[in-house]
């Protein structure tokens, strides 16, 4: 044989050697993608979703139930703060009276700023009970409000734990499914060179699946028709070309 014929067929070999690697890396794709549905599907099993949905109503009934507990902190705090002025008011009122019967004012003047004083003094005590009774009232509002959420988080714990019993076998399942598929993906790894492999990794990160087959001059991906150069690259079959406009890799159909 013609050593020119040999070094053609080398030639061939080697201009077909990248274009097998790309299938190569389509069969492994395709593997690959149906285990990222298995994957997906765990994800969005409606018994998950429903998990998680009360999970997170258990975990604000718990920041509420907090939230009341601090409020109620501060409403005690108030409450024995205004008793205590209560009983300086009394207190003045009860010294006031004092003063008055010991040293009985002589003008018309000194008894009525007595009597205002004296009627300062009861007012502010009518206040602070008054502020005592929105208190009272508030504090009542929020024992009801807390029983009620003591009592719905409580049922939503039991359905939390009964669903998850359901869901971790249902999980299982799914999971060695998964695991199965994976291991049918990864033996489709032989012959895929390492380079290949890590740009096929970087693009699914953005765009999946991350592979697409040119038809008819266009990305089956995204339908977008390439230009003549890039159709030209892919036709050469020597370097990995991706699409312009969803970055996939392009492999011919």
């Amino acid at each position: 044989m013609p050593d020119d014929m040999v070094l053609t067929g080398g030639e061939n070999r080697r201009k077909e050697e990248p274009m097998d690697q790309m299938e190569l890396l389509w069969a492994f794709m395709e593997e690959d993608m149906k285990a990222d549905r298995i994957a997906s599907e765990i994800k969005r099993s409606p018994l998950r979703q429903k998990l998680e949905k009360t999970r997170d109503f258990i975990l604000e009934q718990q920041k509420i139930y907090k939230q009341m507990e601090e409020q109620v902190a501060v409403l005690t705090d108030r409450k024995d703060a205004i008793r205590d002025a209560i009983v300086r008011c009394e207190d003045q009122i009860k010294g006031l009276t004092e003063r008055v019967a010991a040293n009985p004012p002589t003008t018309v003047e000194a008894a009525q700023a007595m009597a205002a004083e004296a009627e300062k003094y009861r007012r502010t005590i009518m206040s602070y009970e008054a502020e005592m009774k929105r208190i009272l009232k508030t504090s009542t509002d929020q024992s009801s409000r807390a029983q009620n959420i003591r009592v719905s988080a409580a049922k939503a714990k039991q359905e939390f734990d009964q669903m998850k019993v359901q869901y971790e076998q249902e999980s299982r399942e799914k999971k060695t499914e998964l695991e199965k598929q994976r291991a049918v993906a990864r033996t489709k790894i032989a012959g895929i060179p390492e380079q290949l492999m890590g740009e096929y990794n970087n693009i699914k990160k953005h765009i999946a699946p991350p592979m697409a087959r040119l038809i008819n001059g266009a990305c089956s991906g995204c339908n977008t028709a390439q230009p003549s150069a890039l159709l030209r690259k892919i036709e050469d079959g020597r370097e990995v070309v991706e699409c312009e406009t969803c970055g996939r890799m392009l492999i011919k159909a």
